[in-house]
């Protein structure tokens, strides 16, 4: 009996910690997506970046066969955005983050589809749609705009991907053109 509750204790001191690292995660994730303290001055600096293929915002080159990338040093949301140049024209500045959970997911992407509408205006359209290759919806931004080089879309999809356990959710942020050859992320 003595050896179950030292298990028994052990096994609460495992689980508390657990949680812990759970809800650290969830406050991080939480102060790194939009908004910010300016989300409007950072969606300006992307869509300016555009413009020049984003080589302001080029950092570390990293090794792939079908495209070049580069880690971003700057981000929109989380710690993972990146640049991609497809056939070494076109350019995609993209950031993702798994979310906690699906009600997460889904405040993190309506709120994305809210303050980008806010920050672009009323000269860019809305259109929301189910992704094509996967789970999930998206919803993309235009411009008819002639001066903005090569159609510049922004877009945010929220795609589920079905585990073994649990769902796991990602939201996708893009900056780029939606006519990518072989349209690859969208």
């Amino acid at each position: 009996m003595k050896n179950l509750f030292k298990n028994y204790k052990y096994l609460l001191i495992v689980l508390s910690v657990c949680m812990l690292g759970c809800t650290n995660q969830n406050i991080e994730i939480s102060s790194t997506i939009m908004p910010t303290s300016n989300p409007c001055a950072k969606l300006n600096l992307l869509k300016s970046g555009y413009l020049d293929d984003f080589s302001t915002l080029k950092g570390t080159k990293i090794s792939s066969r079908a495209s070049d990338i580069w880690k971003a040093n700057y981000q929109l949301f989380g710690k993972n955005c990146q640049i991609f140049s497809w056939g070494g024209e076109q350019h995609t500045y993209s950031c993702n983050l798994v979310a906690p959970n699906e009600e997460a997911a889904n405040n993190y992407y309506e709120n994305a589809k809210k303050i980008t509408q806010q920050c672009l205006g009323s000269n860019w359209q809305a259109i929301e749609s189910q992704r094509k290759h996967s789970d999930g919806f998206k919803t993309v931004f235009t411009n008819n705009d002639t001066q903005i080089k090569n159609s510049l879309t922004f877009s945010t999809h929220i795609v589920s991907s079905p585990g073994l356990f649990s769902d796991t959710w990602t939201l996708y942020y893009y900056v780029g053109n939606i006519k990518t050859p072989k349209q690859a992320h969208y």
